[in-house]
């Protein structure tokens, strides 16, 4: 007898949709049946699409309201923020793990992180690194054998004080060293970038600042699309000579997506990432600082570019960038306000409201770019990302009707606002199963003893 049989409802997989029932055992999809079979638990999914659960690609745990406080704050986001990640239908997340001096081996770093996580997620996980130094980069083959296949390399972040001190600091050669070493170690490894030219963002901020301008709008325009496109045209031009795959991550601006396109077709191995928040917000968006973020929001042109995209199969997987700050850190304006927010539950709602049922992508293109996808390019598949016999049973029932308004409290994360307040949306998840566990259901987290396992 199964341990758990959902039928009834609309199975969303690489082949199509198909109305059949999912029938789980020890944790893993055992069968697809168009039968009722016996099973300790039934699910009807009557009027539901079922989607495998969704990996977000881009979190960043430890910068939460407590920030600063190093392993204190990573564990505590843990608690919290899987929690949220599971009310929002994401059953597997890949994140940072900022703590400890960024002079120090990233290995020791990600081996507590893998600990810590695994004692508090309710959510599968992945961890990967900043590398900011000579011997984080060195340290590539032992991390790989630690299963971290993903490095993030900040280009974005070049003269911050805490990577100032000698030695550090992420420039050209760096990143032509550090892509060196990801194309030696084989199809396992990934380079991240995050694309961002910083002296040229910089320079503007203090012209901006001089004119006393502090809009949401003034922080897009200090950091012009120009600043990430070029990031990100140089950085595939070497991972391309180099034969190393490379991830952009949150790609926001029209540019962006014709360069990442460009590179795709010269044969570099780039894959593109977007966010939610630049599919739907602009610049001119109504939560003000509340949504500054790194790289800004920007115009309604760029965020249709980027639904184009998808669809063409240029960007390929939507991450959240998701930082658990608190509203205590935009204060100050807009220029001292902490960039980043939490929205890791609105992903799944916004891209069945405003992509499904505005027509814009399908749900086979849906489950593609938040979980097959994901899985695919971080070398995590068919185990996570797909509803097939012997995959982990990570499962979302989804009502496409479903209509309700985002907030900060039916978010269920430790971030204290929403970028989305008062947004009404249509579609909601309402159960989620991490390998065959119910999670969440009807928008609340269903108690549970942290069951994690890391991934790779």
């Amino acid at each position: 007898m199964l341990d758990l049989f959902i039928n009834n409802g609309t199975l969303v997989t690489p082949q199509g949709l198909l109305r059949a029932g999912i029938g789980v055992q020890s944790g893993r999809i055992a069968t697809i049946s168009a039968d009722n079979l016996p099973a300790s638990r039934t699910v009807d999914a009557h009027g539901l699409y079922v989607l495998p659960g969704l990996i977000d690609p881009h979190v960043h745990m430890g910068l939460g309201a407590a920030h600063g406080q190093g392993e204190a704050t990573y564990a505590s986001d843990f608690e919290s923020e899987a929690v949220s990640a599971a009310v929002g239908g994401v059953t597997t997340i890949i994140t940072s793990a900022t703590f400890g001096r960024s002079a120090e081996s990233v290995l020791a770093r990600m081996q507590r992180a893998k600990q810590l996580a695994a004692q508090r997620s309710v959510v599968d996980f992945k961890i990967f690194p900043f590398l900011v130094s000579k011997k984080h980069v060195e340290e590539i083959p032992e991390l790989l054998n630690e299963g971290i296949t993903n490095f993030k390399f900040p280009l974005a972040y070049v003269g911050q004080e805490h990577w100032r001190q000698p030695g550090m600091g992420v420039d050209w050669a760096f990143l032509y060293r550090g892509l060196e070493l990801v194309a030696r170690c084989g199809p396992a490894a990934l380079a991240m970038i995050h694309a961002e030219e910083p002296t040229l963002g910089d320079f503007l901020e203090a012209r901006y600042k001089a004119e006393g301008r502090d809009k949401l709008s003034a922080y897009s325009e200090a950091r012009p699309s120009a600043c990430e496109t070029m990031h990100i045209f140089a950085a595939g031009l070497l991972a391309g000579e180099l034969g190393a795959p490379l991830y952009v991550v949150h790609t926001s601006a029209k540019e962006s997506v014709d360069a990442i396109q460009y590179l795709q077709a010269r044969g570099a191995r780039v894959y593109g990432e977007t966010c939610p928040h630049y599919l739907v917000l602009t610049r001119d968006a109504e939560a003000g600082v509340l949504a500054k973020v790194n790289p800004p929001l920007r115009q309604e042109a760029d965020s249709e570019r980027l639904w184009q995209g998808i669809r063409e199969g240029v960007i390929t997987t939507i991450g959240t960038d998701h930082c658990p700050h608190k509203r205590t850190a935009k204060e100050g304006g807009i220029w001292e306000a902490i960039p980043g927010f939490g929205s890791i539950a609105a992903t799944l709602p916004l891209l069945v409201s405003e992509g499904v049922n505005k027509g814009r992508i399908s749900w086979e293109l849906l489950a593609k770019i938040t979980s097959e996808n994901v899985a695919r390019t971080f070398g995590i598949y068919p185990q996570k990302g797909v509803l097939s016999p012997g995959s982990d049973a990570d499962i979302v029932l989804v009502d496409p009707s479903q209509e309700w308004t985002l907030t900060a409290g039916a978010l269920h994360s430790a971030c204290d606002f929403s970028i989305y307040e008062g947004m009404k949306v249509k579609g909601r998840g309402v159960k989620t199963y991490v390998r065959g566990r119910l999670v969440a259901e009807n928008g609340q987290p269903v108690k549970s003893l942290p069951f994690a396992q890391y991934v790779y």
